[in-house]
Protein backbone atom coordinates (compact mmCIF):
# COMPACT_ATOMS: atom_id res chain seq x y z
CA UNK A 1 0.00 0.00 0.00
CA UNK A 2 1.00 3.25 -0.86
CA UNK A 3 2.07 5.91 1.96
CA UNK A 4 0.06 8.46 2.79
CA UNK A 5 2.26 11.50 2.54
CA UNK A 6 1.52 14.96 4.77
CA UNK A 7 -0.41 16.34 1.27
CA UNK A 8 -2.72 13.81 1.13
CA UNK A 9 -3.19 13.75 5.21
CA UNK A 10 -3.97 17.26 5.42
CA UNK A 11 -6.24 16.70 2.80
CA UNK A 12 -8.61 14.32 4.36
CA UNK A 13 -12.32 14.65 4.05
CA UNK A 14 -12.54 15.73 7.54
CA UNK A 15 -9.85 18.35 7.60
CA UNK A 16 -11.63 19.67 4.35
CA UNK A 17 -14.90 20.26 6.21
CA UNK A 18 -13.17 21.94 9.16
CA UNK A 19 -11.48 24.64 6.17
CA UNK A 20 -15.00 24.90 5.04
CA UNK A 21 -16.80 25.18 8.65
CA UNK A 22 -14.21 27.36 11.11
CA UNK A 23 -13.00 30.80 10.98
CA UNK A 24 -9.48 31.21 9.44
CA UNK A 25 -7.36 31.29 12.51
CA UNK A 26 -8.58 28.12 14.23
CA UNK A 27 -8.18 26.19 11.23
CA UNK A 28 -4.55 27.60 10.91
CA UNK A 29 -3.78 26.50 14.39
CA UNK A 30 -5.28 23.21 13.67
CA UNK A 31 -2.37 23.05 10.74
CA UNK A 32 0.30 23.68 13.00
CA UNK A 33 -1.21 20.71 15.28
CA UNK A 34 -1.67 18.40 12.54
CA UNK A 35 1.75 19.01 11.01
CA UNK A 36 3.36 17.99 14.23
CA UNK A 37 1.12 15.05 14.59
CA UNK A 38 2.27 14.01 11.01
CA UNK A 39 5.93 14.15 12.17
CA UNK A 40 5.42 12.44 14.96
CA UNK A 41 4.52 8.82 13.32
CA UNK A 42 6.98 9.87 10.39
CA UNK A 43 10.32 10.33 12.01
CA UNK A 44 12.29 9.18 9.18
CA UNK A 45 10.69 12.11 6.98
CA UNK A 46 11.26 14.76 9.95
CA UNK A 47 15.10 13.74 9.66
CA UNK A 48 15.20 13.55 5.62
CA UNK A 49 14.34 17.30 5.86
CA UNK A 50 16.32 18.22 8.37
CA UNK A 51 19.51 17.31 7.25
CA UNK A 52 18.49 18.53 3.64
CA UNK A 53 18.52 21.60 5.45
CA UNK A 54 21.33 21.32 7.36
CA UNK A 55 22.88 20.55 4.31
CA UNK A 56 21.91 23.55 1.65
CA UNK A 57 22.90 26.10 4.49
CA UNK A 58 26.30 24.48 5.49
CA UNK A 59 28.59 26.78 6.35
CA UNK A 60 26.15 28.78 8.51
CA UNK A 61 26.49 28.33 12.45
CA UNK A 62 24.80 25.82 14.24
CA UNK A 63 21.93 28.55 16.28
CA UNK A 64 20.83 29.81 12.82
CA UNK A 65 20.61 26.10 11.63
CA UNK A 66 18.67 25.02 14.46
CA UNK A 67 16.00 28.30 14.60
CA UNK A 68 15.38 27.99 10.35
CA UNK A 69 15.17 24.11 10.87
CA UNK A 70 12.41 25.36 13.37
CA UNK A 71 10.72 27.77 11.15
CA UNK A 72 10.90 25.73 8.17
CA UNK A 73 8.83 22.73 9.46
CA UNK A 74 6.34 25.60 10.82
CA UNK A 75 6.46 27.05 7.03
CA UNK A 76 5.88 23.67 4.82
CA UNK A 77 2.44 23.18 8.13
CA UNK A 78 1.48 27.15 7.01
CA UNK A 79 1.62 25.99 3.16
CA UNK A 80 -0.85 23.63 3.66
CA UNK A 81 -2.98 26.32 5.79
CA UNK A 82 -2.67 28.48 2.50
CA UNK A 83 -3.27 25.34 -0.08
CA UNK A 84 -6.48 24.22 2.07
CA UNK A 85 -7.28 27.67 2.44
CA UNK A 86 -7.14 28.62 -1.19
CA UNK A 87 -9.38 25.52 -2.19
CA UNK A 88 -12.11 24.93 0.23
CA UNK A 89 -12.94 28.64 1.80
CA UNK A 90 -15.65 30.07 -0.12
CA UNK A 91 -14.91 32.85 -2.82
CA UNK A 92 -16.79 35.95 -0.91
CA UNK A 93 -14.02 34.93 1.83
CA UNK A 94 -11.18 34.55 -0.40
CA UNK A 95 -11.50 37.56 -2.09
CA UNK A 96 -11.55 39.11 1.00
CA UNK A 97 -8.69 37.83 2.85
CA UNK A 98 -6.58 38.75 -0.43
CA UNK A 99 -7.77 42.90 -0.65
CA UNK A 100 -6.95 42.57 3.07
CA UNK A 101 -3.57 41.09 3.03
CA UNK A 102 -1.75 41.83 -0.35
CA UNK A 103 0.18 44.56 -2.31
CA UNK A 104 2.54 43.76 -4.74
CA UNK A 105 5.87 45.18 -5.84
CA UNK A 106 6.57 46.11 -9.84
CA UNK A 107 2.95 45.35 -10.84
CA UNK A 108 3.96 47.49 -13.82
CA UNK A 109 6.27 44.94 -15.49
CA UNK A 110 3.17 42.75 -15.86
CA UNK A 111 1.14 45.30 -17.81
CA UNK A 112 4.51 46.50 -19.86
CA UNK A 113 4.80 42.61 -20.78
CA UNK A 114 1.02 42.11 -21.79
CA UNK A 115 1.05 45.13 -23.91
CA UNK A 116 3.70 43.40 -26.19
CA UNK A 117 0.66 40.96 -26.99
CA UNK A 118 3.37 37.57 -26.65
CA UNK A 119 2.23 36.63 -23.31
CA UNK A 120 4.23 36.67 -20.22
CA UNK A 121 5.57 33.98 -17.95
CA UNK A 122 5.65 34.06 -14.12
CA UNK A 123 8.38 32.30 -12.66
CA UNK A 124 7.69 30.83 -9.29
CA UNK A 125 9.18 28.04 -7.02
CA UNK A 126 7.76 26.67 -3.77
CA UNK A 127 8.31 28.85 -1.60
CA UNK A 128 6.30 31.33 0.22
CA UNK A 129 2.29 31.53 0.15
CA UNK A 130 2.58 30.43 -3.76
CA UNK A 131 -1.03 29.30 -3.14
CA UNK A 132 -2.18 32.22 -3.14
CA UNK A 133 -0.57 34.09 -6.46
CA UNK A 134 -3.37 32.93 -8.39
CA UNK A 135 -5.68 34.34 -6.61
CA UNK A 136 -3.90 37.53 -5.90
CA UNK A 137 -3.15 38.30 -9.98
CA UNK A 138 -6.43 36.58 -10.83
CA UNK A 139 -8.48 39.01 -8.55
CA UNK A 140 -6.56 41.90 -10.41
CA UNK A 141 -8.26 41.27 -13.15
CA UNK A 142 -5.18 39.39 -15.29
CA UNK A 143 -6.06 36.30 -17.73
CA UNK A 144 -4.07 33.82 -15.75
CA UNK A 145 -3.07 30.11 -16.91
CA UNK A 146 -1.05 28.05 -14.09
CA UNK A 147 0.39 24.87 -14.59
CA UNK A 148 0.11 22.82 -11.60
CA UNK A 149 -0.42 19.20 -10.18
CA UNK A 150 -2.91 17.88 -7.61
CA UNK A 151 -2.27 15.31 -5.00
CA UNK A 152 -5.52 13.98 -4.72
CA UNK A 153 -8.48 14.37 -7.52
CA UNK A 154 -10.90 16.82 -4.28
CA UNK A 155 -8.01 19.42 -4.75
CA UNK A 156 -8.37 18.96 -8.24
CA UNK A 157 -11.72 19.83 -8.23
CA UNK A 158 -12.42 22.24 -5.71
CA UNK A 159 -9.87 24.42 -7.78
CA UNK A 160 -11.51 23.89 -10.94
CA UNK A 161 -14.85 24.46 -9.73
CA UNK A 162 -12.73 28.00 -8.49
CA UNK A 163 -12.12 28.53 -11.87
CA UNK A 164 -15.85 30.01 -12.60
CA UNK A 165 -15.11 32.69 -10.49
CA UNK A 166 -11.97 34.27 -12.26
CA UNK A 167 -9.97 34.01 -15.49
CA UNK A 168 -8.27 31.20 -14.93
CA UNK A 169 -7.21 28.54 -16.87
CA UNK A 170 -5.86 24.96 -15.12
CA UNK A 171 -3.24 23.47 -17.17
CA UNK A 172 -3.00 20.11 -15.68
CA UNK A 173 -1.28 17.08 -16.89
CA UNK A 174 -4.05 14.82 -16.44
CA UNK A 175 -6.54 17.05 -19.56
CA UNK A 176 -3.59 17.95 -21.27
CA UNK A 177 -0.15 18.29 -22.90
CA UNK A 178 1.14 20.99 -20.59
CA UNK A 179 3.53 22.49 -23.44
CA UNK A 180 1.70 22.69 -25.88
CA UNK A 181 -0.87 24.35 -23.77
CA UNK A 182 1.26 26.32 -22.12
CA UNK A 183 2.10 27.81 -25.67
CA UNK A 184 -1.31 28.14 -26.69
CA UNK A 185 -1.96 30.25 -23.43
CA UNK A 186 0.78 32.23 -24.53
CA UNK A 187 0.05 32.93 -27.87
CA UNK A 188 -3.54 34.36 -26.08
CA UNK A 189 -1.51 36.81 -24.66
CA UNK A 190 -2.13 35.29 -20.98
CA UNK A 191 -0.22 35.04 -18.04
CA UNK A 192 1.70 31.91 -17.83
CA UNK A 193 2.78 30.73 -14.50
CA UNK A 194 5.02 27.93 -13.73
CA UNK A 195 7.61 26.80 -11.02
CA UNK A 196 11.23 26.45 -11.77
CA UNK A 197 11.83 24.14 -8.64
CA UNK A 198 9.68 21.22 -9.52
CA UNK A 199 12.45 18.55 -9.64
CA UNK A 200 10.49 15.71 -10.79
CA UNK A 201 9.73 17.36 -14.12
CA UNK A 202 13.37 17.98 -14.56
CA UNK A 203 15.38 16.14 -17.41
CA UNK A 204 18.14 15.15 -15.78
CA UNK A 205 21.48 14.99 -17.44
CA UNK A 206 24.78 14.07 -15.72
CA UNK A 207 26.57 16.58 -18.42
CA UNK A 208 23.87 19.77 -17.91
CA UNK A 209 24.45 21.00 -14.27
CA UNK A 210 24.71 24.34 -12.59
CA UNK A 211 26.45 25.40 -9.43
CA UNK A 212 23.75 26.87 -6.74
CA UNK A 213 24.17 26.86 -2.46
CA UNK A 214 27.73 25.35 -3.18
CA UNK A 215 26.50 22.43 -4.93
CA UNK A 216 26.24 20.69 -8.32
CA UNK A 217 22.49 20.47 -9.54
CA UNK A 218 21.04 18.86 -12.29
CA UNK A 219 19.52 21.51 -14.72
CA UNK A 220 16.99 21.58 -16.73
CA UNK A 221 16.00 24.14 -19.65
CA UNK A 222 12.17 23.93 -20.24
CA UNK A 223 11.94 27.26 -19.54
CA UNK A 224 14.79 28.58 -22.32
CA UNK A 225 12.65 26.34 -24.92
CA UNK A 226 9.71 28.23 -24.01
CA UNK A 227 10.74 31.72 -23.43
CA UNK A 228 12.73 31.39 -26.94
CA UNK A 229 9.85 29.82 -28.94
CA UNK A 230 7.17 32.23 -27.47
CA UNK A 231 9.22 35.14 -27.51
CA UNK A 232 8.02 36.47 -24.16
CA UNK A 233 8.85 38.23 -21.58
CA UNK A 234 9.54 36.76 -18.09
CA UNK A 235 9.25 37.38 -14.98
CA UNK A 236 10.33 36.34 -11.33
CA UNK A 237 7.25 35.75 -8.79
CA UNK A 238 7.65 35.24 -5.12
CA UNK A 239 4.76 35.97 -2.94
CA UNK A 240 6.86 36.83 0.32
CA UNK A 241 5.11 36.08 3.87
CA UNK A 242 5.87 39.22 6.21
CA UNK A 243 6.10 39.05 9.92
CA UNK A 244 3.33 41.12 10.52
CA UNK A 245 0.52 38.92 8.74
CA UNK A 246 0.47 40.35 5.51
CA UNK A 247 1.83 39.22 1.82
CA UNK A 248 4.13 40.99 -0.48
CA UNK A 249 4.26 39.91 -4.30
CA UNK A 250 7.78 40.75 -5.41
CA UNK A 251 8.16 41.06 -9.00
CA UNK A 252 11.27 41.13 -11.30
CA UNK A 253 12.37 40.56 -14.46
CA UNK A 254 14.76 37.81 -15.74
CA UNK A 255 17.28 38.47 -18.41
CA UNK A 256 16.83 35.93 -21.10
CA UNK A 257 20.62 36.61 -21.88
CA UNK A 258 22.62 33.58 -20.78
CA UNK A 259 20.09 31.74 -20.33
CA UNK A 260 16.44 32.20 -18.95
CA UNK A 261 16.33 28.82 -16.88
CA UNK A 262 19.62 29.57 -15.68
CA UNK A 263 19.05 33.64 -14.32
CA UNK A 264 15.46 32.05 -12.38
CA UNK A 265 17.24 29.54 -10.85
CA UNK A 266 19.66 31.81 -9.44
CA UNK A 267 16.72 34.24 -8.32
CA UNK A 268 15.25 31.25 -6.80
CA UNK A 269 18.74 30.78 -4.89
CA UNK A 270 18.41 34.31 -3.66
CA UNK A 271 15.02 33.95 -2.24
CA UNK A 272 15.97 30.73 -0.96
CA UNK A 273 19.16 32.22 0.73
CA UNK A 274 17.29 35.28 1.97
CA UNK A 275 14.61 33.05 3.57
CA UNK A 276 15.16 29.94 3.17
CA UNK A 277 12.51 29.11 6.16
CA UNK A 278 9.54 30.03 3.34
CA UNK A 279 10.85 27.31 1.33
CA UNK A 280 9.32 24.08 1.73
CA UNK A 281 10.62 21.52 -0.90
CA UNK A 282 13.13 20.05 2.02
CA UNK A 283 12.17 16.61 1.14
CA UNK A 284 13.12 16.56 -2.34
CA UNK A 285 16.49 18.87 -1.92
CA UNK A 286 18.47 15.29 -2.39
CA UNK A 287 16.70 14.48 -6.23
CA UNK A 288 18.33 18.62 -7.00
CA UNK A 289 21.79 17.28 -6.32
CA UNK A 290 23.28 15.96 -9.24
CA UNK A 291 25.19 12.61 -9.07
CA UNK A 292 28.40 12.95 -11.08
Amino acid sequence: MKKLNLSKFCQSRLNILMFKSFHPQMCFRYMQLLGRLYYTFNKKERALISRNIRDLLEGHDEAYIRRTTREAFRGIFTHYFEKMFSAYKNFPQIKKFINQKFTIKNEELIHKALEGGKGVVLVTAHWGAVEFIPWLLSLKGYPLSVILECQTPLLMQALTDKTRFVDTELLLEENCNVLFTAFDSLKRNRVLMTECDEVDKWRKRKNQTIKLFGKTLYFDNTLDILAKKADCPVIGTFLKRNSNGTYTLLLEEIKREEGTAKNALEMWQRYVSENPEQWYQWKKWDKMKAVI
